[in-house]
């Protein structure tokens, strides 16, 4: 009876660490960063290499940006002066006002952008490949 014991522990314990190393692994697939500006930001090199659009406001501060590698997929958040907005305006391709902000439609990198940008300074960011979002249709 130990010694089933000993082996059940022991199956246990290696599928937790499998588990666990597996989870280590596709978090890697999507990095994160953050950056205080706009500044920041692009000395990253991010922006040079498609994750960060150079058409977010200057004005841009406590950046937070997800990309996923595989999907190639952009996820961000970050606050902005709500005067900013010529840079993005003069870059997207269309603009829609609704309820506390706007936003706009954009691409960059062969990714279909969408940037809400809210009145009250606060903003939100997310890309898809132009192939992903073709596939749908």
């Amino acid at each position: 009876m130990k010694q089933f014991k000993n082996i059940v522990i022991s199956l246990l314990i290696i599928t937790g660490t499998v588990v666990f190393l597996i989870e280590i692994i596709l978090s890697g697939e999507k990095p994160k960063s953050e950056f205080s500006n706009y500044s920041e930001a692009k000395a990253s090199g991010l922006m040079g290499r498609g994750w960060i659009p150079t058409f977010i406001p200057r004005s841009a501060a406590e950046i937070r940006e997800q990309h996923d590698l595989d999907s190639n997929w952009v996820k961000m958040s970050f606050n902005y002066d709500v005067g900013d907005l010529e840079k993005t305006r003069a870059e997207c391709v269309s603009e829609k006002y609704f309820k506390g902000g706007v936003e706009f439609d954009c691409e960059y990198f062969s990714n279909k952008v969408s940037i809400k940008l809210y009145s009250n300074g606060e903003a939100e960011l997310h890309s898809l490949p132009i192939t992903e979002i073709n596939k749908g249709n």
